[in-house]
C-alpha cells in the first residue's frame, strides 16, 4: 500500500490558553502568533473546579464564550493586520468593558461624578441582563438599543425595590452615556452616536424645578428654634450665611480660614470638592457666630458624625418645629444665601462668584426668584394709600440694611485687601428685617 503524503496543516492564529491560579480557578486568554508577532489578550473568563454538574456546565458556556471570541479576532487580524494590535482589540470590545474604561478614567472628577458613573454601569448590566446581551459588543449599541434603554431606566428601580429613579438621575445617566458613545467615535471603534439620533422627547427633559429657600423672616424662625443636634444647626446656618455646599461645608479645615491685610475681617479660600475651582467667602458675623472654633489637626465641623441622610430628617423635624411648611433640604441653605445677598442689593457678578459658579447663567435663577418676590412685596402695597397715612410710623435709619452703600463689585480683591463687599445681615439687622 502507497504511504500517504504529508498532509500540510495551517497552524491557527489565534489559540486559547489557561493559566493557574492560587484558588484553584483558570484563567483563559489568548495567544496570537502570526508572522513572527505575539500578542496576548485576556479575556477575563475562568475555569472553575468541576465538582458538580452545575460547575461543568458553566465551565463549558465559558469555552463555548471564548471560541466565539477567538474565531471573531482571527477575522479581526484577517481584515485589519497585527501592526495596529490595539485597534484590533477595540473592534469588538463589549459595551461593559469601555463603560469601565469610562469609569476609570476620573480626570479630577468628585467622589460623587466617580460614583454617578458607577451607577450608570450597574444600569446598564441590568439592562443588559434584562435583555439577555450581557456581552453585548460596543459597535452593536444603535438606536433600538438606546430607546430602550431610556424606556428601562424610567422603571427600573433601586434600594431593594422601593425607589425608581427621578427625573433628573435619568437625564444624567443619558447623558453620560451619550459621552460614552462620543468617546468610541474619536477612538474610532463606532461612527455614529444613536442618542444623536434621537428626537428631543424621546430623551429624558431637564424639569425646571423650583429652588427652595428660607426667607429672612424664615430664617429668623430657625434661629430662634431649637435642634435636637445642635452641631447640624450650626452646619446649616453657617451655609446659609456663606454659600457652601455640604461636601465644602464636612471640608472645610482651619487652614482655609484666612486674615485679611486689615485684620478684621476672615474669609474662606479653598477649592470647591464638586468643580475642583477655588472660591473666595468673606465672613460676616452671622457665619463665625454659627462656625465651631477651629482645631488644630481637625476640619471645623468634625463633630458633625452623622450621615447625611441621618442630617435631612433633624433638618425636617427642626423646620417643623419652627412652623416652615417648605421641604427644605441641607442644599437650600445655599440657596437661602443666594436669594438672600441679591434680595439685599448685592450684584449678581458678586454673588455668582461667592457660589463658586463657573458661569453668571447658573446664578441667573437665584435673581429670577428675587425679581418674583419682589413683585410678590409690591403687590402688598396695592391701595395702602387708600387708608388714612396720617400716622404713619417712623422709620428708624437704625433698623434698615442700606444696600446701596454696599461696595460689591470686586469682592476677591477686596476680600484680600480688608474691603469686604459682601451683603451681610448680623446682630440687630437680622432682628429688625
Amino acid at each position: 500500500m502507497a504511504r500517504k503524503k504529508n498532509e500540510i496543516t495551517l497552524k491557527e492564529p489565534v489559540r486559547i490558553r489557561e493559566k493557574n491560579l492560587k484558588d484553584g480557578n483558570k484563567s483563559l486568554y489568548l495567544d496570537i502568533y502570526l508572522n513572527g508577532n505575539r500578542k496576548k489578550e485576556g479575556l477575563k473568563l475562568y475555569i472553575v473546579p468541576e465538582v458538580n454538574a452545575a460547575a461543568k456546565q458553566q465551565n463549558k458556556n465559558t469555552w463555548k464564550l471564548a471560541e466565539q471570541i477567538k474565531a471573531q479576532r482571527i477575522l479581526d487580524i484577517q481584515k485589519v493586520g497585527m501592526v495596529d494590535w490595539e485597534k484590533v482589540k477595540k473592534i469588538n470590545i463589549t459595551l461593559i468593558d469601555w463603560v469601565d474604561k469610562y469609569i476609570d478614567d476620573k480626570d479630577g472628577l468628585s467622589e460623587s461624578s466617580t460614583r454617578s458613573k458607577r451607577n450608570l454601569k450597574d444600569r446598564i448590566v441590568e439592562y443588559l441582563k434584562y435583555i439577555n446581551k450581557e456581552n453585548l459588543p460596543l459597535n452593536k449599541v444603535d438606536k433600538d438599543f438606546v430607546k430602550g434603554f431610556i424606556a428601562f431606566l424610567k422603571t427600573c428601580t433601586f434600594n431593594n425595590g422601593k425607589k425608581t429613579l427621578s427625573d433628573t438621575t435619568q437625564r444624567i445617566f443619558v447623558n453620560r452615556f451619550g459621552t460614552i458613545m462620543e468617546n468610541a467615535i474619536r477612538e474610532g471603534i463606532v461612527t455614529v452616536n444613536p442618542f444623536r439620533l434621537l428626537d428631543k422627547k424621546e430623551k429624558p427633559q431637564k424639569q425646571n424645578a423650583e429652588k427652595e429657600f428660607l426667607t429672612i423672616d424664615e430664617l429668623k424662625k430657625v434661629i430662634a428654634t431649637p435642634c435636637r443636634y445642635p452641631i447640624v444647626k450650626k452646619a446649616f446656618l453657617f451655609s446659609c450665611f456663606t454659600g457652601l455646599r455640604w461636601s465644602d461645608m464636612l471640608t472645610l479645615e482651619p487652614k482655609h480660614i484666612h486674615d485679611s491685610v486689615d485684620g478684621k475681617t476672615q474669609y474662606i479660600e479653598k477649592k470647591q470638592v464638586k468643580t475642583k475651582q477655588d472660591v473666595v467667602v468673606p465672613l460676616c458675623t452671622d457665619a463665625l457666630k454659627w462656625m465651631p472654633k477651629p482645631e488644630a489637626g481637625k476640619t471645623i465641623f468634625h463633630e458633625l458624625q452623622i450621615t447625611s441622610t441621618t442630617v435631612e430628617v433633624v433638618l425636617g423635624e427642626w423646620m417643623e418645629a419652627a412652623g416652615i411648611k417648605k421641604h427644605i433640604t441641607y442644599h437650600c441653605s445655599r440657596h437661602t444665601a443666594a436669594t438672600m445677598w441679591l434680595t439685599l442689593g448685592a450684584n449678581l457678578y458678586v454673588v455668582s462668584k461667592l457660589l463658586g459658579h463657573r458661569s453668571i447663567k447658573v446664578t441667573e435663577v437665584y435673581a429670577r426668584i428675587v425679581d418674583q418676590t419682589k413683585i410678590q412685596t409690591m403687590n402688598l402695597v396695592n391701595d395702602m394709600f387708600n387708608k388714612n397715612t396720617s400716622e404713619a410710623p417712623a422709620t428708624s435709619v437704625n433698623n434698615v440694611v442700606n444696600v446701596n452703600t454696599i461696595d460689591t463689585t470686586h469682592i476677591v480683591d477686596n476680600v484680600h485687601n480688608g474691603t469686604i463687599g459682601v451683603p451681610s445681615i448680623s446682630g440687630s439687622q437680622v432682628a429688625n428685617l
